[in-house]
Order: structure tokens, then sequence, then C-alpha cells
């Protein structure tokens, strides 16, 4: 019986349940609801019951359809977006293979929108090489009604082709499937492209590793549990064996001696290489084997651990592949290299020479350990790159280098070169450089091969050699030098030098002349020389009627039986020499006729210059105090540091000057000038210079003298009529002014009291007491009456203290002062305090006045706000700062003002007393 069968016997008693459950809800539904009239026939009572139960039944019926309505949609919907969105395409194809239904998946691999598809057939978009197992796929499932599988490649309209695999099953057969019509398809198709290619790459990769396991010109085998698997045929070769059964299955150490060169036995040596095989991965090694025949020959076995595939090999089994190469000519090149390499390393070390190469593949030098050392660098046996060669080459010598090796490259022909190189400290070093370029089979450069030494030795040597060549050329050639070469006989062998040109010969004119012919006055010289007496002597002669000096050596060369001689015009150093001497007299008598006292001192202060003045002013003659220190050249000398100082500045090349120096004794007054002494660039030595000015200075003091008693008798003029034009105001106002004032305060007092009568009075008062106190300031009494000390205390009596506390200092004031210096000091003390009081906001000052012998000083202090341009507040216009400065100079004196911002202002006078 089907599913569909059971489904159907099953409803039946579940649908007559529901039936029954739905009419006992109804009932109690019903007994909710209003009962008919108690009149109403019973019949009709029953009738309309039933119809209520029923109405009631449908319409829970109805209720229910919905939500089994809501529910069947949902699931649809669910279906729908499974359908739709699954990553698997799915369609239905009829049986003539046109697609009916598919979702988005399967119009997505099929390459076109889904309304393009459907109604076409599917095998159109089936690559026509797989459209013969499409169509027997799509007859075999509807014939067996089974699922069938497939894989296809389609052929999309983008062009670009996919791998998909067909999963089908037909229809389930409906009510009617005992129909005509042949049911249709359900397809599933899931892209396979990618494991497609990978398939079709690992058999093609099985394929290459067959054909090169089988045709590789090496020996190719494949070995488990390091025994033969398989071989190739030229293992067979190698081997001298006709066929795989004479290898396959014997030990890896087959075929090989008891034990190899090395003195291990084979099988226990080979044992180990297959179990590093297998720790590691791989090994490679070099193997003695015997052929078939008992030819010994070597091998390079290259053994690589590979995962056993074979389902049928036992656990902790291993595959092994093996690649064996015959080096057996390479072993016996290789031992002929190394003899070979032997006997050059000998020739090598013997002339210590270093080799080198240039692997123009890789752009690395292998260079052995003479050439490292060669370059000043420690042995590395790893290669390096050619830009360290390159670097180490000197700058100079690199375009050469590098044209010379391009040449070499290119053309094949040799590499010869003479160089610089630079060590890693900076050390210059000459090597010589040979080599040619290697070509590589299709003839361009493989490698450059080379030699190195190091001629440091003997290019210096010959660039020693050069140098002093071109040094005695350029000498010949430039400076009045003579080089000749005589023979035993006296014959000239040569004769150059510039020197000649003095006498009007050329180069080698006179070879072949007898110098005693030539230069007679080199007769008795000559001969000496000739004997083989070194000779040296100066020589006179004349030319064009001036007389020419020449200064000559002389030796005898016996190794090659010839007189060398050398000559020197030394005529301008002899005219000189004369001119020198003429002018030191001329320089000598000028500094000894000089009023000035003249020394001039070497760097080590000794004296090289000591005139008449300086003897007659020290009594030291001049050949006792040159080339003596100066300090030690007379006791006074000793005792002035300054003058010692300045010299040293002047040897240190500044000029100084020290005006009005009173020396030790005191008597003297000298004007001193330091002045360094140059020769080119540098100072060598330094020139005193001084100047007598005692009596010039004694007169431009009795001149100053004059001039300030002039100044002062002006001054006391001055200021006393200023006295007494103050002293005319005043009385003016004590008796005019002052009288009015005090006339006019009795007439008011006679006045009815009234308020504004005492501010009348008071006012009046006010005005009085200014008066009096102007009067008083303008003609201090007191001053001319008792002194400049009293005159000072009443002045500070007469401030307030509440206005400003005043700390008076007086000393030394007993003694009458001249009366132009007390009224310059009162007038001053009194113009401080009142710029005080004024401007400062102090709150105290400090007033001092002191004489002190000679000297009388005034100093005014204050704690105030102070100013912060000193000069600018000196120079102020009216009788302040500015008039005191003029009182205080034409008195002779000092006027000092010092002041901070915040730290009160200092005022300092200085006046000189006549004794």
């Amino acid at each position: 019986m089907s599913e569909a069968d059971n489904g159907t016997s099953n409803s039946a008693p579940n649908q007559q349940a529901t039936l029954r459950d739905l009419r006992k809800r109804a009932e109690r539904r019903h007994n909710v609801v209003q009962p008919l009239p108690p009149e109403t026939p019973a019949m009709v009572q029953q009738l309309v019951q039933d119809l209520q139960v029923h109405q009631i039944e449908l319409e829970m019926q109805n209720e229910e359809l919905l939500v089994a309505q809501a529910e069947a949609e949902a699931l649809r919907l669910q279906y729908e977006d499974l359908y739709e969105f699954a990553p698997v395409g799915y369609c239905t194809v009829a049986p003539d293979g046109v697609i009916e239904q598919l979702n988005l998946r399967a119009s997505q691999l099929l390459g076109a929108p889904r309304q393009q598809i459907k109604g076409r057939r599917l095998g159109l978009f089936v690559a026509p090489q797989y459209r013969p197992a499409f169509t027997e796929f799509l007859e075999k499932m509807l014939q067996s009604r089974s699922r069938q599988v497939v894989s296809v490649q389609l052929q999309r309209e983008s062009g670009l082709p996919i791998q998909v695999r067909l999963e089908g099953m037909p229809t389930p057969a409906g009510a009617d499937s005992r129909a005509a019509v042949p049911p249709s398809c359900r397809l599933a198709l899931t892209d396979i492209t990618e494991q497609h290619q990978t398939r079709q790459a690992l058999e093609l990769s099985e394929k290459r590793f067959r054909t090169l396991f089988e045709r590789n010109q090496d020996g190719m085998l494949l070995m488990r549990d390091n025994r033969f698997l398989d071989c190739n045929a030229a293992a067979l070769r190698l081997l001298g064996l006709g066929t795989k059964a004479d290898l396959v299955g014997r030990h890896g150490a087959a075929f090989s001696p008891e034990k190899q060169p090395n003195g291990q036995f084979s099988v226990l040596l080979a044992d180990a290489y297959w179990e590093e095989t297998i720790r590691k991965g791989y090994c490679r090694f070099e193997w003695c084997r015997l052929r078939s025949n008992g030819e010994v020959f070597w091998e390079d076995i290259l053994l690589t651990a590979l995962p056993d595939p074979a389902e049928s090999a036992e656990p902790g089994s291993h595959l092994v592949h093996a690649a064996w190469r015959d080096i057996t000519a390479e072993k016996q090149t290789t031992a002929r290299i190394r003899e070979s390499e032997e006997r050059l390393s000998m020739a090598l070390n013997g002339s210590e020479t270093g080799v080198w190469v240039i692997d123009y593949a890789t752009n690395l030098v292998h260079w052995d350990a003479r050439c490292q050392q060669i370059f000043g660098r420690p042995y590395s046996a790893t290669p390096t790159a050619f830009q360290v060669i390159q670097d180490a080459i000197h700058p100079t010598d690199l375009p050469a280098v590098a044209r010379a090796l391009q040449r070499s490259a290119s053309e094949h022909v040799p590499f010869d070169l003479e160089h610089r190189i630079v060590w890693p400290d900076g050390t210059v070093r000459y090597v010589s450089a040979v080599g040619r370029v290697m070509p590589a089979p299709d003839g361009s450069a493989a490698r450059f091969v080379g030699l190195m030494r190091d001629i440091t030795q003997r290019q210096e040597a010959e660039a020693e050699l050069e140098y002093k060549t071109q040094l005695l050329d350029h000498i010949l050639a430039s400076l009045p030098l003579i080089l000749g070469r005589l023979a035993p006989d006296g014959t000239y062998l040569e004769l150059t030098g510039k020197g000649l040109r003095r006498l009007d010969v050329q180069d080698n004119e006179l070879v072949g002349h007898h110098v005693f012919g030539v230069f007679p006055s080199l007769t008795e010289p000559t001969r000496r020389l000739l004997a083989g007496e070194p000779v040296a002597f100066i020589d006179v002669a004349e030319h064009a009627g001036q007389p020419v000096y020449f200064q000559n050596y002389g030796f005898f060369d016996h190794q090659r039986q010839q007189a060398i001689t050398f000559a020197i015009d030394v005529t301008e150093v002899e005219q000189s020499r004369a001119q020198l001497q003429h002018e030191k007299e001329f320089t000598q008598s000028l500094l000894n006729n000089t009023v000035d006292c003249v020394v001039a001192l070497d760097q080590e202060m000794l004296i090289t210059c000591w005139n008449a003045r300086m003897v007659a002013l020290t009594g030291v003659p001049e050949a006792a105090a040159l080339g003596r220190p100066f300090t030690t050249v007379h006791p006074n000398l000793a005792v002035v540091p300054e003058v010692v100082a300045h010299i040293k500045r002047a040897l240190a090349g500044e000029a100084t000057d020290v005006p009005n120096w009173i020396g030790p004794s005191r008597t003297l007054v000298l004007d001193l000038n330091f002045v360094p002494l140059h020769n080119h660039d540098s100072v060598t030595g330094a020139l005193i210079v001084g100047r007598d000015v005692t009596e010039r200075n004694a007169m431009q003091a009795e001149a100053t003298r004059l001039k300030l008693r002039q100044q002062q008798e002006v001054l006391s003029a001055i200021i006393t009529t200023q006295e007494e034009e103050r002293r005319r105001i005043s009385e003016s106002l004590h008796n005019g002014v002052g009288q009015l004032l005090y006339a006019t305060r009795l007439t008011l007092d006679t006045l009815p009291p009234s308020e504004q009568l005492r501010t009348c009075q008071q006012l009046l008062s006010d005005a009085i007491r200014s008066t009096r106190a102007i009067s008083f300031e303008l003609t201090p009494s007191i001053l001319e009456d008792f002194g400049l000390e009293l005159a000072l205390r009443e002045l500070v009596k007469r401030i307030p203290p509440q206005v400003l506390t005043i700390d008076l200092n007086l000393s030394g004031l007993t003694t009458p002062l001249p009366r132009p210096l007390e009224t310059t000091v009162y007038r001053s003390v009194q113009e401080l305090l009142n710029n005080v009081m004024k401007h400062a906001q102090a709150h105290e000052v400090f007033v001092q006045v002191a004489r002190e012998e000679e000297l009388l000083h005034v100093s005014v202090e204050d704690d105030g706000v102070g100013v912060a341009d000193t000069s600018a507040a000196a120079a102020g216009g009216g009788i302040g700062l500015a008039g005191i400065r003029t009182r205080v100079g034409l008195l002779g004196g000092t006027f000092t003002l010092q002041s901070r911002p915040g730290r009160g202002t200092s005022v300092t006078l200085t006046f000189p007393v006549a004794g």
C-alpha cells in the first residue's frame, strides 16, 4: 500500500472525531444564546436549535479554514524562499528536455534571465561534446524512473563555460499515473568547476610525473621500506641490468661494495640515510655502487619522502622517490681539479697573488683569502656583491677600471690594469689586476676570472723616484740652478739648468767643451774635484759688465767615473744682502736719532731692537740688551705687569696703546703704543714705541687749572648775582606782598565773624605761610649767618615728617667752605629733596654730606619708584638735574645718578675742596 492510501484511511477517523468535537463546542456556544419564548412549539424550537447549532458549526469551520489558509500561505512562502534562494540550482524539465520551471541559482548557472530560459531546451546549454551523455542521462532517468547523476559542461551566453553536476529524478506519479503522458523530471544543478579543474590538474600532474619518471636520463626509482619498488630504464642502464625484475624487491644497498670508501658498511649506511629521509623528508648524499659487471661508479642520490597512496600499505611503511645521477666523471674531474688547485695555490701563495671571479648572472664576486687580504678585509667564505669591489676602488681610478672591465666583457680581450683601492680604514693601496671573461655556450659573458697582486711598495718606490726626478727637473727649470756632469778630463757631459740663462747659455750648449776653457775661474776647484775631493765654494764672474755670483758644490762619482757639479745663482742674494746691510744701517741711524723710545721683540719676548733713546733712558747698552728677555734687561721693567700684558696682546695680533703711562720711577710720563709685527699672515713679534709726554702733560694740566679757575670765577659771579636777585625777590615778597597780606588779615579780623570770613582768613593765613616759605627758600639767611651745616638741618626741619622721613648725616663741616661751594651744595640738596617729594613717591630719604681731606661728598638716596632711563632724567630741562650737573661741573666736581625701577634713586656729588 502506498503512503497516499495510508493517509486516506487514517484521515477518515480523524475527520469524524473533529466533527464530533466541533458539534460539542457549537452546543456549548448555543447554550449562551437567548432562548425562544415559552409559547413557541417544541418542533419549532427544536428546528431553530438545530439551525442555530449548524450556523455556529459553519462559523467555526470558516474560522479554522482561515487559520489553515494562513498557515498554508506561510509554508508556501518558506518553500518559495528555500527554492528560490537555495545555493543549488533547481529546475523542472519536460520529457523532451524543455525547461518548465527553475530557481534563481539555476538561471545564474545557465547565465541568462529566467524569462529567457523558460521554454528552451536544456540541451542547448550543454556543450556539444557533452550532449550525448546528457541525452543518455534523461533517457535512463525516464525509463528507470530512478535517480540519475551526470557531469556536463554548460555554455553560457557570456562565453565562460562551467562544469556542473546534474542530479535528477522523475516527478512522483499522481492519480492519473496510468495516463499515456510521461512524467516530467526534477533536476538539481551544482557548480563543480573548481573540483573539475583540480581533478584535471591532478591527472595532468600524474601524467607528467610518469613521463618524467620514465624518460628521465637520471635513474628514477620508487622505494618502500628501503627496498626497490619500481625504476626507469636509466636506472637499469646505470646498474647494467636487463629487466626491472633484477632490481625490484632488493635492499637499497644492493649492487654496492660491502663498505663505502669512508669505511662504513653499505647496508648500515643505507639504513641510516633512509631514517634521515623519513625524519627530514629528504636526504642527499654520494654513493659508491657496483655495476653488474663489477665496475665501480659514483652516483649522486637524492631521496625524497612521498605520501603512500596504496590502500594495502602497512601502517608505518613509507614511500620514497630516489634520483640517481652518475657523477663518476665529475669525481675524476674534481680530483684532477683538486690537484691542479693545489699546484695553483702554491704558485699563488709564492707570488702573493689573489684570485677573484665575477659571476655575471648573480653579480657576485668569489674571492680567496689572499684577495680579501689585499682589499684589507677579514676572510669570509661567503661571496660578496660586486658593488663592494666597486666601492673599494679609488674614485679617481673607478672610471678607467669600469671601462676596462666593460671592454673585456664585450670584446673578450684580456683585462690588465694597475689602479688604486681604498681599505675600510682609509688606507690607499696599489694593485695589479689581470684576467679575462669566460664566455657561456651562447657566446655571452658568463663570468670573469682574474688575478690580483698588491704592488703598493713597488708603486710607492716608482712614484718616489718619479717624484724626485720631476722635482729635480722642476727645480732646474724654475730655480737659478746649474747641474753638470764632467768626464775625468774635464769635458762637459751634461750642463742644464735655469741658472745658465744668467750667462746667456742654453741647456747642454757647452756639452763637449772643457770646463777649463769655458770657465777659467773654476780651474783650481775643478782639478780638486776631478781628483776625488768634494768641493764647495762661491765663484764670482763678470758678465755684461756686472758681477755674477754662484755657490758651487761638487763630488766625484767613482762608480761611473764622473764628476757631478751643482751651482746656485746667488747674485740676487748677494745684492740683497748688501742692500739689506745698507738699509739696516739707515734704519739703525733713524731709530737712534728719533725722540721716541723704540723696542722690538720676537715671539719669545726677546729683544731684537733697542734704540739710543732706550739706552739713555735705562742706561743699558744696545749690545747688552739684544737677545735678552724684555723683563730681565732692567730691574724697573720686571715690575710692570700691565706693560707685559699689552706686549702679549700685541704678539697675539692686537694693536694696543697705554696713554700717560707713569713708570716705576714716577718721574717720566710716556704714551706707549704696542704694534704687532707681521710677516705675511703670521705675527713674528711686537714693536713698542714710547713717547715722552711729561712736559706736554704738565702744560695741559696748567692750562686745565687756569681754565677751571676762570670757570669758577664766572660761576661765583653767576651764583652771587643769582643770590642777590633771590634776596631782592625775597625782600620784596616779605616787605611788600607779605605786609599787604598781613594788613589784609588784620582788616578781616575787625569784621563780624562769618563762615565766609573764616574761609578768607584761612586762605590769607596759607598765603602768608607760603610767602614766608618762598622768601626763606629764595634767601636762606641762615646759610650766610651760620654756615652750611645749620642751613641743611634747618632745610630738613622745614619738611614735615608725615610728608617725608629724612635721615641727615653731616660730617667734617666744621671748617667753613668757599661761598660758591656752600651755595651749590645747599641748592643741590634743596632741588634733590624737592624732586623726591614731587616725583619719587618715596617714604624715606637718606642725605649725607661729608668732607674727607680735599673732597666733599654729597649723597641723596630715596626708596621711591626710581626711573628707567637715567640719562634722560639727568638731561631734563629747568633748574633740575641738568642744572645741578652744570653747577657741579663748573666747580670741577662729578655727578652720578643711579636708579632702577621700583628700587629707588641715588644721586652722588663729589667736589674738590681747595686746601
